[in-house]
């Protein structure tokens, strides 16, 4: 095969469609001679490339531009809705299936409640039909379905498909190859913190951050690391496992087998655990501590206080090993942004010490708790917009 510097003529080719691509859909219409200018390719190649890109459906002729001398020239738009893809985010709670256009856009979702002590395949049929559901409703053909993101709070083997261990939800080595088969729709597996992470990185404020580390607060502590616009995942996987990092000597045992793991300390479980302590009060969900009329207690404010001591002394230890540009707190906690930011602006010390720390600036994440489940949907999407695989 031919070769020009390191790149051969295919990939060259596929790196010259995926900018053509782009350069349409980041504008509402422009013209093959302004896609000529910004990405300095010659007329020939971007006319072949938009030909290819109308006849799969992505680009259109959406009318004729003003002259500027000679034949009018024709204007492209790009077909939000050419293709969609589904991102399916699975939680020891519950369970959330997205269907996204080309544009990020949320098109429908629906959602039902788990708990692990429930059959792991029965919750998996739940998902497919709640897939075919929205395929059906909305008369789109498996054909323009890019695929299936899932998102899994475990290790995961995503070439083979298998969610390799997931403590909080009970599962270990299961097989989504029947899953596919059955649905007849590519599928991805990628870890929850991870996928969250990378959405992130494409549908947050900070868009485009190249190295960041993402904390995700749920029923554990997930952490997804990109580096260089890529997740990170090591040479076996396992990477970003910080919720397993050991901050205390008490003997409090993890799912892990561990004692002293940070997501004993972190987690909303923890959080729920401190909140017992203070008010003598049960509670499982983040929305009764951060109600309103909670908030106003003293006895509450401390144990938020509490739990916020632990966070800070695990992304302290994150930004001391990685020194991101950008720790993003998210997860199930990350609906809370505005309640903990206020809260964090009142403690002096935690504001000073913590949200810039080291050049590391610490953020809420903007999806809240919607990041993973719009990560998954978005990585199908990246055979589209991207000529590289956005996992190392």
């Amino acid at each position: 095969m031919a070769k020009f510097g390191t790149l051969s003529q295919e990939q060259i080719k596929e790196i010259n469609r995926v900018n053509v691509i782009n350069a349409i859909r980041n504008n509402k219409e422009t013209t093959k001679h302004e896609v000529s200018r910004l990405l300095k390719l010659s007329i020939p190649t971007v006319t072949s490339n938009i030909n290819k890109l109308i006849k799969e459906g992505f680009v259109y002729e959406s009318g004729v531009a003003e002259s500027t001398g000679g034949r009018k020239p024709v204007l492209l738009s790009f077909n939000e809705n050419a293709r969609f893809s589904i991102g399916v985010n699975m939680t020891p709670e519950h369970v959330t299936t997205i269907l996204m256009n080309l544009n990020g856009i949320i098109i429908e979702s629906k959602s039902f409640k788990y708990s692990k002590v429930k059959d792991f395949d029965e919750a998996v049929q739940h998902i497919e039909r709640n897939i075919l559901s929205i395929l059906e409703g909305r008369q789109i053909p498996k054909k323009k379905v890019l695929g299936i993101g899932l998102s899994l709070p475990g290790l995961v083997e995503e070439e083979k498909l298998i969610l390799d261990n997931a403590p909080n939800l009970g599962v270990k080595e299961y097989d989504f190859h029947e899953f596919q088969e059955r649905l007849g729709i590519k599928v991805y597996v990628e870890n929850e913190a991870n996928i969250a992470a990378y959405g992130e990185t494409i549908q947050g404020q900070h868009k485009n951050m190249s190295n960041v580390v993402y904390v995700s607060i749920t029923e554990g502590v997930g952490t997804g690391i990109i580096i260089n616009n890529q997740i990170y995942k090591s040479a076996h996987k396992k990477a970003g496992e910080f919720g397993h990092m050991r901050i205390s000597d008490e003997k409090i045992q993890c799912n892990c087998g561990r004692t002293g793991c940070w997501e004993l300390y972190a987690s909303k479980r923890a959080l729920f655990k401190f909140f017992t302590e203070m008010t003598g009060e049960f509670v499982d969900q983040l929305a009764v501590i951060f109600s309103e009329e909670n908030l106003a207690k003293a006895q509450v404010r401390e144990a938020i206080s509490k739990y916020l001591e632990y966070l800070f002394i695990g992304i302290e230890n994150i930004v001391l090993g990685l020194n991101p540009e950008y720790v993003i707190i998210g997860g199930e906690l990350g609906k809370y942004k505005d309640e903990l930011l206020q809260f964090i602006n009142e403690k002096i010390h935690l504001k000073s010490s913590y949200m810039e720390y080291e050049g590391t600036r610490i953020i809420f994440s903007d999806l809240g708790d919607q990041g993973a489940v719009i990560g998954a949907a978005l990585l199908p999407q990246q055979s589209i917009f991207y000529h590289r695989n956005n996992v190392i």
